[in-house]
């Protein structure tokens, strides 16, 4: 009861947040232009097994299958409520794990509400199903970290470790935690390594059936720069600080607050035992590899490795890149506080658990009332009703439809509905019968 009451408030606080228009408002980007519309216009069969952007994405597949089957004006809703209860789900997943990896209840709390309430999700991640594969990893992470000894365990944690490399083939890089994980629970758990290994032979097949994208360019040189800004200096200050901190001050108070960041690490790895010292090191070994391959590979946003560092003015497009790095690098401050604090006698522990808790909370507070990229719409009812309105026009008098990105060509008796972000000549959007609106 209390863990589906857990599950319920997560995915609530995620439908809550932002400013402006909420997530179960609009529609973004790939949720329908390329899931939600392959879920319409296609066989479960096709959709499913439909790469995207060159690789398979089976959560998100799955997660836009039933909101299809919905009323074209519950859509939307559907969408972002699929996605928080998963994020929902992997929190709660979170809880039970890290009772093997860390002994004060403060430092669980922490690490489960993170999931869903990490303020860097607030601007393009928050309750959309195109992000759940950044989840999902980080899902792994603590599966291969914790090394289930049950079989209903060991079970469970392979199915998660095979969805969320069928989801990302990048999950793969949260492998080295699965080393840490034996040599600290003294035996080798193999059913999530396994599956992980399996489940990327489909997505190697994907990519080499799909023609190469065209991504932005790639500058190698700034990939430390980026991960001390968007990971480290937003670890420290938060995301919405980062604009007015970096636009003013630029790289030199990037490099000060990334070099406090990892004097703390350090502080603290000194106080620590062998096993969180272990732990940390494999977080964030793993927290640079998930922002530098990502986006090393992919050339981050429109702009490339550049636009990530924009001063003039400052965005905070991208983040999505940010949130396992940014998850994992709270994992290794979790585990070397709570190893510190419980070689502490006394109240001693209660400043650093009161202080971890209060820049988080500082944070959240300071993002929660964030515009995010769907603040501002389309919201998808109203265009709903618009479309449906179309529909009932003779077709000579209807308007032409634009072709929306990544989908087919809306026929005669369809139209498109344009979805967040509305920005270029090449709109997302979903193409809609007009049988299904009348």
């Amino acid at each position: 009861m209390l863990s589906a009451g857990w599950v319920l408030l997560a995915a609530w606080l995620q439908l809550v947040r932002g400013s402006g228009l909420g997530a179960a408002d609009v529609v973004w980007a790939e949720d329908g232009g390329v899931f939600l519309d392959d879920a319409l216009r296609t066989t479960t069969w096709q959709a499913l097994t439909a790469p995207h952007a060159g690789y398979l994405q089976l959560v998100a597949r799955l997660a836009a299958e039933p909101v299809s089957l919905l009323p074209p004006t519950r859509m939307a809703t559907g969408l972002a409520v699929v996605a928080a209860l998963v994020v929902g789900l992997v929190s709660l997943l979170v809880w039970f794990a890290s009772a093997r990896v860390l002994a004060a209840p403060w430092a669980r709390v922490l690490a489960t509400a993170l999931v869903p309430l990490l303020p860097q999700a607030g601007f393009e991640v928050n309750a959309s199903v195109a992000n759940l594969h950044w989840y999902l990893a980080y899902a792994a992470f603590w599966i291969l970290l914790a090394s289930p000894r049950s079989t209903r365990g060991r079970i469970a944690g392979a199915a998660v470790g095979a969805l969320a490399v069928l989801s990302d083939p990048l999950a793969v890089l949260v492998l080295p935690a699965a080393l840490v994980g034996a040599a600290l629970r003294h035996r080798v758990a193999l059913a999530t390594p396994a599956a992980m290994l399996l489940a990327l032979v489909p997505q190697v097949h994907a990519y080499s059936q799909t023609t190469t994208m065209a991504w932005a360019e790639t500058r190698l040189g700034d990939l430390p720069r980026i991960y001390g800004l968007r990971v480290l200096t937003s670890g420290a200050v938060g995301d919405r600080a980062l604009g007015p901190v970096y636009e003013q001050f630029g790289t030199p108070v990037v490099a000060l607050v990334s070099a406090g960041v990892l004097a703390v690490l350090a502080a603290l790895a000194a106080r620590s035992d062998r096993a969180a010292r272990l732990t940390a090191a494999v977080a964030i070994e793993i927290s640079v590899l998930y922002l530098c391959v990502p986006v090393g590979v992919r050339g981050g946003v429109v702009g490339g490795t550049g636009a990530l560092l924009d001063r003039d003015p400052f965005s905070l497009g991208g983040s999505r890149y940010t949130i396992v790095p940014i998850l994992l690098l709270w994992v290794a401050v979790l585990v070397l506080a709570d190893s510190t604090t419980r070689r502490w006698r006394g109240g001693r522990a209660l400043p650093v658990a009161a202080g971890i808790a209060a820049l988080l909370v500082a944070q959240l507070l300071g993002d929660w009332a964030g515009a995010s990229v769907r603040s501002r719409g389309p919201v998808w009812v109203a265009d709903v009703q618009r479309a449906a309105a179309i529909c009932r026009e003779p077709r000579h008098l209807r308007p032409p439809q634009v072709a929306p990105v990544f989908a087919d060509p809306p026929g005669a008796d369809e139209v498109v509905i344009t979805v967040a972000p509305q920005v270029g000549a090449d709109p997302f959007g979903v193409v809609l019968p007009c049988s299904v609106l009348s």
